[in-house]
């Protein structure tokens, strides 16, 4: 039975490579690298120093984010934590090879309960922004997605009903959801659930204000990041357009059809650039460069872990 689901995983993940081949043999192979060779080194160059920025920012709020549980946590063995995250969720569809943070707390003596609770706050801080970002991206393309974005309007609007019953019922809500999960992960997953929604938010204004804070400036230097990439091949889009295409495209890569939004960032770029006399192409290549200097961050993030742990 395990066998069988985990084939039927990895048939899933097959999906975006598909759309990767078949979109590139529509454009073209020579069209999608000869835009491709043209990229301007010197702002690869600088959209590759960008992921030091990110890394710290991410490092820190982390930091914040596990001093809310009373877990402190060096500067390095943050970087060195986090940058691991990023190195597993970059293989994995749906980032959620990121919960190896989970693991590495829990082997520093962090309970269970509380190893969870940070990972699932950290997740849902950047997939919050995300969202209200992507949302705000569909109203810029509302031409674009028509009666779809009826659609989305009423999945939210049931969305903050389902957590208004929450926040009044949650008590109820957790009995009901401890009983679906084996007996055996019951008490992390009940200690989870009151770090949580208890144990969090007894902590200080100031420091909650922070984590938000550093979630909006993390993600600011990405944008920034993929604004850059369009720059050093030329394309004639601006900030705004492009961080809107940017980020409809990230929420399409959390679906767990694709790694590194391998297939779902493309076909996005190809629709939504479209938009604007982009050819295909050209978009293709857009999604080439942020995959290859994602990859290359990945592969320095990964030394330097390994680096800082053996230190």
């Amino acid at each position: 039975m395990k066998s069988k689901w985990l084939q039927k995983i990895s048939l899933w993940r097959l999906i975006g490579p598909v759309i990767v081949v078949a979109a590139i043999w529509w454009a073209g192979p020579g069209k999608v690298w000869g835009v491709l060779s043209s990229a301007d080194v010197r702002i690869v160059a600088a959209v590759l120093l960008l992921s030091i920025p990110m890394v710290i920012i991410k490092a820190i709020r982390w930091r914040i984010l596990l001093r809310c549980y009373g877990i402190e946590l060096g500067f390095r063995d943050s970087i060195s934590m986090y940058a691991t995250g990023i190195v597993f969720s970059a293989v994995t569809p749906g980032r959620v090879g990121d919960m190896v943070k989970i693991l590495i707390l829990i082997k520093r003596g962090c309970s269970a309960g509380k190893a969870v609770a940070c990972n699932i706050l950290d997740r849902l801080f950047d997939v919050t922004l995300i969202v209200i970002a992507g949302y705000a991206g569909m109203w810029y393309f509302s031409g674009q997605f028509g009666a779809h974005l009826h659609v989305v309007n009423i999945i939210i609007i049931i969305v903050v009903v389902l957590l208004l019953v929450f926040v009044l019922k949650r008590h109820l809500i957790k009995k009901m959801a401890i009983k679906l999960i084996p007996s055996q992960y019951q008490p992390a997953a009940r200690e989870s659930w009151n770090e949580i929604v208890g144990g969090f938010w007894r902590n200080p204004v100031g420091r909650l204000l922070s984590l938000g804070l550093w979630t909006v400036v993390f993600w600011g230097v990405w944008f920034c990041w993929m604004y850059l990439s369009a720059a050093a091949l030329e394309l004639d889009v601006s900030f705004i357009y492009m961080g809107a295409c940017a980020v409809i495209a990230m929420l399409f890569s959390l679906l767990p059809i694709t790694v590194a939004g391998i297939g779902t960032r493309d076909a996005a770029f190809i629709v939504l650039l479209g938009q604007i006399g982009i050819e295909r192409q050209e978009s293709l290549a857009l999604s080439a460069l942020i995959l290859a200097v994602f990859l290359v961050n990945c592969a320095v993030l990964y030394v330097i872990s390994v680096v800082l742990k053996s230190s």
